[in-house]
């Protein structure tokens, strides 16, 4: 179930400096009153929230040089060696960088444009996973109607969504979901997209609008006043394309979030690069995780992936990552020398933070 946090539309900025095309950078009521020894019970009986762990990846499509290998082996197969990862976790999500529609028209102003067919949300719940990001600039490839298809199909499979919606009121929702006794919400922020008529409005569908910071941090303000979780957890939409590290504005949107809001963690996507991790004030940011299901003609930094996991306790919030490359169509595991390289590598471009011989993700 989504709650309904913020009301917006008029109030979004609908500029940018160096934005444009392909430039995106109830009612009152008497509670009868209950015997003593029945409240007492039912505290009793009410379970303690136990620790718990929620699985993140990165860029997934199911399009272009993948849909003739998909109609050979079978959507499952690109999850083969993968899917234990979220099976494990106690919830999961993925960066869906792709509509889910039959539809031919094109939206202008894009270089590239992704679709992917129903089958491919069989295969994500195959594979355990629970809920996509939809704030990207992949979702409106193929206009309002893709969207609202995507939304469509989405809410057939019942796999829950953020970041996007058939109107802002929707679009600016967040997902709250109990896990092992505490309740999660999840926000996303679009940060990248080609044209900012993209944006939802009133009655109008779109993704969610990250470019105004001072927009976002009120967003998830109004979020904690309106709904009572546990945990907050945003997604982000954001960063330069096959880069290493984060821009200089992604630092102010960490400093400012984590100082005048109760994020708990922060997760990003768009650079198709793994980046690094980073702890302020406590909270962990995971910059990009990387591309997670593209063709196999991807290469280097742009094929190296992998699963975070984010496990709360009532004392902190810890991080570890599993590393996982795309070969063969798949997304396959890095093992022995390979593996330790990949901790090294990923701890290099981190600004604070370790990681350990088994993935584990402390600061440093």
């Amino acid at each position: 179930m989504k709650y309904l946090f913020s009301l917006l539309g008029a109030g979004l900025l609908l500029t940018a400096a160096g934005c444009g095309s392909n430039t995106a950078d109830p009612s009152d009521q008497k509670v009868p009153s209950i015997p003593a020894e029945k409240t007492a019970n039912a505290l009793e009986a009410v379970p303690e929230a136990s620790p718990f762990t929620i699985a993140f990846a990165g860029d997934t499509m199911f399009d272009w040089d993948l849909r003739p290998v998909l109609d050979e082996r079978g959507y499952d197969y690109p999850f083969e060696y993968v899917h234990n990862e979220f099976e494990k976790a106690d919830y999961s999500m993925v960066n869906l960088e792709s509509t889910i529609t039959e539809r031919e028209t094109k939206t202008d102003g894009q270089l590239f444009w992704i679709k992917s067919r129903l089958e491919s949300l069989d295969a994500l719940k195959g594979a355990h996973v629970d809920m996509v990001n939809l704030g990207n600039n992949h979702m409106m490839d193929y206009g309002e109607q893709g969207l609202l298809d995507t939304i469509d199909a989405l809410e057939t499979k019942e796999i829950a969504y953020i970041g996007a919606g058939s109107s802002s009121e929707e679009a600016y929702e967040a997902e709250v979901v109990e896990i092992n006794g505490s309740t999660v919400a999840f926000l996303s922020f679009t940060r990248f997209f080609p044209d900012f008529s993209w944006t939802a409005q009133p009655g109008k569908p779109g993704v969610t609008n990250g470019y105004d910071l001072d927009h976002v941090i009120e967003t998830i303000q109004a979020h904690e006043e309106s709904v009572d979780a546990d945990h907050l957890v945003v997604n982000f939409h954001w960063g330069v394309e096959k880069t290493s590290a984060p821009a200089a504005y992604q630092h102010e949107y960490v400093e400012r979030i984590v100082d005048e809001t109760g994020t708990d963690a922060i997760v990003g996507a768009h650079p198709h690069w793994l980046q690094g991790f980073e702890f302020y004030d406590g909270v962990p940011i995971a910059y990009s995780l990387g591309n997670f299901l593209f063709p196999d003609y991807v290469s280097g930094h742009s094929a190296e992936t992998g699963v975070l996991h984010l496990t709360f306790t009532e004392e902190e919030t810890s991080l570890a990552f599993a590393p996982y490359q795309i070969k063969n169509n798949q997304i396959t595991p890095v093992e022995g020398q390979e593996k330790q390289q990949m901790f090294q590598y990923l701890e290099d471009i981190s600004i604070n933070a370790e990681v350990d011989e088994n993935g584990y993700v402390t600061e440093s």
